[in-house]
């Protein structure tokens, strides 16, 4: 699709989704405003998403599935599920390590994944990458599975996980990271794990994505250049908001909804440990070191998958 911007040039537009919690929107504020889509050739279109998943499906994969978006994040893991089950699905680049924690009420007697037994853990969905890291550090370090040892509620949503473990409905909530800081910042609750650590427990030293951006194989193939377009602007917007503060003053406020700056300080810290620009063979090889791991000690029962099939990272697009 083609757009014409002030009368005169075409560009072609990128549709992506994102989901309106999710940190997607920060770094989006800030490449339109820098106009970074436009300088590298195209427009960047936004469709916010619910916080639902729907049988094996989040929200925005299924807008990517049914053709109403062209662009989306998820985790490799799911890519190669997704693949498996004849979804050609590939990611063309990482958007970084964003992965979760585990939070429990300040008075909780848990103080660390030992005490999960015989406790009621919330989760997203049974088949996120937090979960599935989560259970492979308990098997591996403690040498229990949560899942059968723990009773394991499926919340289907992050707003609804919220809600139930502020409501007692569990003991402890496997959360998306940028939605911690401001539950902590209560005082009624505390973080005892952060899924990279867990992950660097499992043996996997060095940064490892966990969520890359993903289109299918066939606007991959057809939309090469724009797709590397979007590259240049991702990279060019991280660096800057890697060294300005200013923009994430600007994000808390138009983005966030005035969020407390305090808050919105310690998002900005997390954000910046967890974005990656790098995309490369050995970025590859850390992923499939982790995959092995998570193999290893969980088998594909675990994974949904025991490979990652050809196709899961676009080939043309790894440096």
């Amino acid at each position: 699709m083609m757009v014409v911007k002030d009368g005169t040039t075409a560009l072609p537009v990128l549709r992506a989704a994102f989901e309106p919690t999710g940190s997607p929107r920060w770094f989006v504020y800030a490449m339109k405003k820098l106009g970074l889509d436009t300088k590298h050739g195209f427009d960047l279109q936004i469709t916010l998403v619910r916080d639902q998943i729907t049988g094996a499906f989040q929200s925005f994969e299924v807008a990517l599935k049914e053709g109403a978006v062209d662009l989306i994040d998820i985790d490799w893991i799911a890519i190669g599920r997704h693949r498996a089950n004849g979804l050609s699905l590939t990611a063309f680049f990482p958007y970084g390590r964003i992965a979760g924690g585990l939070v429990v009420p300040c008075d909780s007697s848990i103080s660390g994944l030992q005490d999960l037994r015989g406790k009621r853990v919330g989760v997203v969905r049974l088949r996120d990458k937090n979960w599935i890291i989560l259970r492979a550090a308990c098997m591996k370090r403690y040498g229990f599975d949560p899942q059968q040892e723990a009773t394991v509620v499926e919340a289907l949503s992050k707003g609804t996980l919220a809600e139930m473990l502020k409501g007692g409905q569990v003991d402890a909530a496997l959360q998306w990271w940028q939605l911690i800081p401001p539950l902590v910042a209560t005082g009624a609750y505390r973080q005892i794990a952060d899924v990279l650590d867990l992950i660097a427990d499992l043996g996997i030293t060095g940064p490892v994505p966990i969520t890359l951006f993903t289109v299918s194989d066939e606007f991959a193939m057809r939309n090469a250049d724009m797709l590397r377009g979007f590259i240049r602007a991702f990279c060019e917007t991280a660096e800057y908001m890697q060294k300005n503060d200013e923009i994430w003053v600007e994000v808390g406020e138009q983005v966030m909804g005035g969020i407390d700056p305090r808050i919105l300080t310690i998002l900005r810290d997390s954000w910046r440990r967890r974005v990656m620009t790098a995309w490369d063979k050995s970025t590859i090889r850390q992923i499939e070191r982790l995959f092995g791991e998570l193999l290893k000690v969980g088998g594909g029962a675990l994974l949904g998958i025991d490979r990652l099939p050809p196709g899961t990272f676009a080939a043309g697009f790894v440096e």
